[in-house]
């Protein structure tokens, strides 16, 4: 397999589709050890770094193991891969890929824009959801005292 060849498709093209229209055959396990040996990084990383349990991971890397999207998060936390080939990755363990539309998912994608760690990323989630719940909490007050104004209320 060509990984130049791959990851460029991976960048360039608008979905997984296009890049199995080469890649026939391409599955997540490939793609993950293309990934693997395209940055150089031993599994040894994987296992020091995610917070995913030994026998898990030993499952995913053999392929006995479906990968859950937090499991794959992880990995591409620890890859340090942006967020195209984060979301094919998804694709291809066929998980819902990371959207801006979700709150936790947003506070990820600028993890992984800014190459956060994983303890980085997730002492951030932690943090700023407590924050947005704050904001939320105002902003049903507000809602309710100004509806409590309403005429007819």
């Amino acid at each position: 397999m060509n990984a130049d060849r791959l990851f460029m498709l991976v960048d360039t093209c608008a979905n997984i589709d296009e890049v199995k229209h080469e890649f026939p055959d391409l599955d997540f396990l490939t793609y993950f050890y293309a990934l693997l040996g395209y940055y150089c990084i031993p599994t040894i990383k994987l296992y020091n770094e995610t917070k995913i349990d030994e026998n898990t991971l030993n499952g995913i890397l053999n392929g006995k193991i479906q990968p859950q999207r937090d499991d794959l998060i992880q990995m591409s936390l620890v890859l340090n891969i942006d967020l195209k080939k984060t979301n094919f990755m998804l694709s291809l363990a066929e998980c819902e890929s990371l959207s801006y539309k979700e709150s936790r998912d947003s506070l990820i994608i600028c993890a992984i824009k800014n190459h956060y760690s994983i303890n980085k990323t997730n002492i951030t989630i932690f943090y700023l959801s407590k924050f947005l719940k704050a904001v939320e909490s105002i902003n049903l007050i507000r809602f309710n005292w100004l509806t409590s104004l309403a005429p007819g209320s």
